[in-house]
């Protein structure tokens, strides 16, 4: 068994939790609030310009060519979808590059990234790549089970987890191509480096679940310090 085949075995019941998401569910129900939906689009558009910089170090830590060729490739699609996506938004909301930086990043956000960026350090795509491509491709199969569900047609529902189609789909798209660069690096790593990119794959898997929680529940710090310093019992958490 390959990495990867062993890294999407044990990655199974974090795609199906995620899936039974409430977030995730009231995508397919239209049952989210304006509160919630604002939410996740501040919290994931920042999240977004995180990945930017875990690109970069892909491509500084290729260990060959096409390898570089492709995480160019991704960062210019990264880069083209957050410009469009700023433009579409609203003054409320981050809308160019400086309000962008300036987003209040909100706990499990920054625990996320935290995560991604650590593994920066290690200077090797076999431990950054997993961090990324996990949340890759638990949003491509969210977006492929949906197209069996019977799900509300009207925006901002309709576009939710719709972004598939040729870029990450198949044995050419981006999702098949990271697992392949994942296989190529584990061939030269020792066991436990090996167990190192899985839990680091399966670690963003788990965030995955928590993100849409605390877009759900709308989880800020001042919820983290009533109950640190006033001992309020909040349920949310």
């Amino acid at each position: 068994m390959s990495l990867s085949q062993d890294i999407l075995f044990e990655a199974q019941p974090y795609l199906i939790a995620n899936e039974k998401h409430p977030f995730v569910q009231g995508i397919i129900t239209g049952k989210l609030t304006p509160e919630q939906l604002s939410y996740y689009d501040e919290q994931d558009i920042a999240f977004e310009y995180n990945e930017v910089g875990v690109i970069n170090a892909l491509i500084n830590y290729s260990t060959n060519t096409n390898q570089a060729l492709l995480f160019h490739k991704r960062q210019d699609l990264q880069l083209h979808m957050l410009h469009d996506w700023l433009a579409r938004e609203p003054e409320s909301m981050p809308h160019n590059w400086q309000t962008l930086k300036q987003t209040t990043i909100q706990p499990i956000n920054q625990m996320y990234r935290q995560h991604m960026v650590a593994t920066i350090q290690t200077h090797s795509v076999l431990q950054i790549l997993p961090s990324f491509a996990a949340g890759e491709w638990m949003y491509i199969e969210l977006g492929k089970w949906m197209r069996n569900q019977t799900r509300v047609q009207e925006q901002p529902f309709k576009d939710f987890l719709n972004i598939g189609g040729g870029d990450f789909e198949g044995p050419n798209g981006y999702i098949q191509k990271f697992f392949d660069i994942i296989d190529h690096e584990a061939e030269s790593a020792t066991k436990r480096e090996q167990e190192q990119a899985k839990q680091t794959f399966l670690k963003s898997c788990l965030l995955e679940w928590y993100f849409w929680d605390a877009a759900y529940k709308q989880i800020t710090w001042n919820d983290w310090k009533d109950i640190a310093l006033n001992g309020k019992d909040n349920a949310m958490l």
